[in-house]
C-alpha cells in the first residue's frame, strides 16, 4: 500500500495556454489584481498567464501548441534565435514551475481551458494511480452537485503527456464549455471559477490533515474501478 500523499504548497492556475480561450485569461487577470478569492492558509497560489503573445493576438498559439511541447526534447532544446515561440516560452514555465519531474516542482497546476463542445465542466486527469488528485475530483464533484461535473482520464501504457500542466506533481485540466473561441460567457466563466474554488478548498482541507483524504486510494486497481464508477469517468486510450 502507497503512503499517503505529501502536503501540497505550491498551487499554480494556467490561464491562456490556447490564447482564444477567454475566461482561463480572465479569471487569471482578475486574481493578479485581487487574489483574495484564491489565498488558501499555508499555500502559495499563483495566477499566471502561459502564453501572453497568443493571447495578446486572441489566437490558439503562434508558432506551435504551447500544450503539445512539454516533452523532454523541447524542454532541452537550445536557445537559438529560430526556436518557436511556444518552446521558448515553455521553457521559461518548467524554469519558474518545474523542473518537470523534479522534487522542485510546483505540488499542483489547475490549467484551464474551454471547448467550443457542450461537455459543461469537466476536469482532465493524465495519471490514474494519483491518490490526490481522484480525491480532489471526488470532492468537487459533490460539492458541485446536482450540478454535473465529470471527468476524463488520458492515460495511456506508452505515452507521456506533453501539457503544459505536466510540469507539476499533480496535473489537472479544466476544459468548460461550449464556448466559441475569442468570446467569454458569464455562465462559463462562473463554472470555472468554482472549480477553481472547490479545489483550492480541497487542498486546504487535505493539508490540514482531514482524516477523508489521508488514506491511499489507487493502490489496487479494483478499488480504483469503483471509484472511476463513482466519478463518471471516461478513458481515452
Amino acid at each position: 500500500m502507497s503512503s499517503p500523499c505529501a502536503r501540497v504548497r505550491r498551487v499554480g492556475l494556467f490561464g491562456g495556454t490556447h490564447g482564444n480561450e477567454l475566461s482561463g485569461v480572465l479569471l487569471v487577470r482578475h486574481w493578479q489584481q485581487d487574489g483574495a478569492e484564491i489565498q488558501r492558509a499555508g499555500v502559495q497560489v499563483k495566477p499566471f498567464l502561459t502564453n501572453p503573445r497568443a493571447v495578446e493576438r486572441c489566437t490558439r498559439y503562434i508558432d506551435c501548441d504551447l500544450n503539445r511541447v512539454f516533452d523532454p526534447e523541447s524542454l532541452g532544446r537550445p536557445v537559438v534565435e529560430d526556436i518557436p515561440y511556444e518552446v521558448r516560452r515553455a521553457q521559461e514555465i518548467n524554469h519558474i514551475f518545474g523542473p518537470k519531474g523534479s522534487d522542485d516542482a510546483y505540488d499542483l497546476i489547475f490549467d484551464l481551458h474551454n471547448t467550443t463542445s457542450n461537455m459543461g465542466g469537466t476536469i482532465i486527469l493524465e495519471n490514474s494511480r494519483d491518490d490526490f488528485t481522484i480525491q480532489m475530483v471526488h470532492y468537487i464533484k459533490n460539492a458541485l452537485a446536482p450540478e454535473p461535473c465529470p471527468a476524463l482520464l488520458i492515460e495511456h501504457p506508452s505515452l507521456k503527456y506533453a501539457t503544459t500542466r505536466s510540469v507539476a506533481k499533480h496535473p489537472v485540466g479544466v476544459e468548460v464549455g461550449p464556448q466559441p473561441q475569442g468570446v467569454a460567457r458569464a455562465d462559463v466563466l462562473d463554472k470555472m471559477r468554482k472549480i477553481v474554488k472547490h479545489g483550492l478548498d480541497f487542498v486546504q482541507l487535505f493539508n490540514e490533515g482531514n482524516e477523508r483524504f489521508q488514506h491511499p486510494v489507487s493502490c489496487q486497481w479494483s478499488i480504483l474501478g469503483e471509484y472511476f464508477k463513482k466519478l463518471h469517468f471516461t478513458v481515452k486510450q
